[in-house]
């Protein structure tokens, strides 16, 4: 009752106390007497995640020790003496495996791990070997993690993220880096708030910081710190909104009318066209299926202005501009489409036929035509969930096969032209 008032004193968590009523207590008291049914409610609420609910302590004495199955719990205080069964059955509570849950934490404030061998005592010692360590033993290896994450930036003006950012450009490099930053964020959440994470506090910010940045130019979703532990979470997300606040916004589509103000923001060409290229590529990547001929195609195009300025054939600011025309060309798409007299379902097939068939200039409105025959076979079968059915799929392959042999294509290109245009199908006539 105590913890309870304590904890609501000083704006605390949400907690409840969990007890058996007694008739015999104190008025005081009976105000946290619950029906089974109030105390069960509690506990499923309990179990959720933070972000579900905000219930995040349960007090209770010599209670839930058995029969009480919540693998979200992580951290479990002790204030009170328990031996032998009852202490391992109250460590096995942390100890079940849950989403993003490497470790649990029991916080020991009577001195009851002083009892932890004899109650393990029943054990094989292989068996229980590490079974409760001293936070104080995850301290070395703070330190080798704290290095192994920081040492990327070891040669860099940590108050320059482009300079970060040209660290990261490489994609082996930012993988090292990510998985590194893992790691360090792991033992800090362990130990945090102990005093001996304390030294470690500003680099942690740092490298969340770039982290977030490096997500945004890079476009890469598993570079946030909503995969970090929720100590470290807040300490970065707290540094991050009182310093640099941008960095917590989704990274900024090409297609979005703010892109064009985003890049001119940048303070250096070679940031510019860093923020284009990795814009360019998200939208290639996301796109690719839908239209692989002119997506593939764009692709090698970007790839041989990054080669040009790797040679120096060409410099940041004329990488820039050309950059910026792949991007008004990729915004003018649904243009010229409209222009061909195609529709964004039938573009794809016509600019296969194109590239595998021919791509003569006066062959361009007969394969128009013919794209759009085979649209009318397509349109024809598609029916609810047809791209799970292969006897759909089967008919719709014949028809364009019949279709392009009465065309004139040439007999090697009709099988593997009837997949690809089945596959752009499914993608575009799906239901």
């Amino acid at each position: 009752m105590l913890y309870k008032e304590i904890l609501d004193e000083l704006n605390g968590p949400e907690s409840v106390v969990i007890i058996s009523p007694n008739n015999n207590d104190d008025e005081r008291l009976k105000k946290y007497h619950l029906t089974k049914e109030q105390q069960k409610h509690y506990i499923e609420r309990f179990k959720k995640p933070l972000h579900e609910d905000k219930l995040a302590f349960i007090i209770v004495c010599d209670m839930l020790l058995t029969g009480f199955d919540a693998p979200i719990e992580q951290v479990m205080y002790l204030d009170k003496p328990l031996k032998e069964h009852n202490l391992l059955q109250a460590i096995a509570r942390t100890n079940r495996t849950y989403d993003k849950k490497t470790y649990g934490l029991i916080v020991d404030y009577y001195g009851v791990s002083a009892f932890l061998k004899q109650a393990l005592a029943i054990f094989n010692p292989t068996d229980i070997q590490g079974a409760m360590t001293s936070i104080q033993s995850e301290i070395p290896r703070l330190q080798s993690r704290h290095r192994a994450a920081m040492r990327f930036f070891d040669h860099v003006d940590r108050n320059d993220i482009e300079a970060c950012m040209k660290v990261l450009e490489p994609e082996d490099v930012r993988h090292a880096f990510d998985q590194a930053f893992k790691r360090f964020a792991e033992s800090m959440d362990m130990i945090m708030p102990n005093p001996a994470a304390k030294p470690y506090h500003e680099d942690l910010k740092f490298l969340g910081k770039v982290r977030q940045y490096a997500r945004n130019r890079f476009r890469d979703e598993q570079m946030d710190i909503s995969d970090c532990g929720e100590k470290v979470k807040r300490l970065i997300y707290d540094h991050i909104y009182a310093t640099d606040i941008k960095a917590l916004h989704r990274p900024v589509s090409i297609l979005e009318k703010n892109f064009d103000a985003h890049v001119k923001s940048l303070t250096t060409d070679e940031a510019k066209a860093s923020e284009m290229e990795h814009a360019i590529r998200h939208e290639i990547r996301v796109k690719i299926n839908e239209n692989p001929v002119y997506y593939t195609s764009l692709k090698e195009r970007l790839e041989q202005l990054i080669q040009a300025r790797k040679e120096k054939r060409i410099n940041d600011a004329q990488l820039a501009f050309e950059l910026e025309k792949l991007i008004e060309e990729m915004r003018g798409q649904s243009k010229t489409i409209e222009e061909e007299g195609l529709t964004p379902q039938s573009y794809p097939i016509f600019q296969l036929l194109q590239k595998e068939w021919t791509d003569q200039e006066e062959e361009k409105e007969r394969l128009k035509e013919i794209t759009q025959i085979i649209v009318e076979h397509i349109e024809g079968l598609v029916v609810i969930d047809w791209v799970n059915k292969e006897d759909v799929k089967r008919e719709m392959r014949k028809k364009i096969k019949r279709q392009l042999r009465t065309s004139k294509c040439p007999s090697d290109k009709i099988e593997p032209l009837a997949q690809q245009i089945v596959e752009l199908a499914e993608i575009h006539y799906k239901k």
